[in-house]
């Protein structure tokens, strides 16, 4: 199970670099404004209206939050294919908490734009919690203890 689970949290690693990644190269590479317009569904009228230092802004949110979702899956992947995958409780819990907190925040920040990227946030959340519910039992069971006669 523990293997299975970490092959889900893999996946969830590799789905959340490669949105973020592309979402760079369309705002940096493309020279595109951030998609977290058309995301909270701004018709072109309000995209208009809206001044050059405001869309500035959300392209430079728009980079910075990305880059860090890049880095945070880069770091993760190690965490999960080695520590996790060999059964460490501290790496466990480390991504129970900090997975958990990003997933949290992503319906969050979701919230503020009328929940605009739902599918990403169920998709992300399914495979968190499959991936984590997998690698629980392996890592948390009870570990049995053998009754030494020389304890006596």
């Amino acid at each position: 199970m523990l293997k299975r689970g970490s092959i889900v949290l893999s996946i969830w690693c590799i789905i959340n670099f490669i949105l973020a990644f592309i979402i760079l190269s369309y705002v940096i590479v493309l020279k595109k404004d951030s998609p977290i317009l058309q995301v909270a569904s701004f018709s072109e009228a309000e995209i208009a209206s809206l001044s050059a230092k405001t869309i500035a802004a959300l392209n430079a949110l728009t980079i910075l939050y990305n880059s860090c979702s890049v880095v945070f899956s880069v770091l993760t992947w190690p965490l999960i294919r080695k520590n996790l995958l060999a059964g460490q409780t501290s790496a466990f819990w480390m991504l129970v908490f900090v997975i958990g907190f990003v997933e949290v925040m992503a319906f969050f920040a979701s919230s503020y734009i009328g929940n605009g990227r739902w599918q990403v946030n169920v998709v992300q959340s399914m495979l968190y919690v499959v991936g984590i519910g997998l690698c629980a039992y392996p890592i948390l069971k009870p570990r049995s203890q053998l009754h030494d006669p020389t304890a006596e």
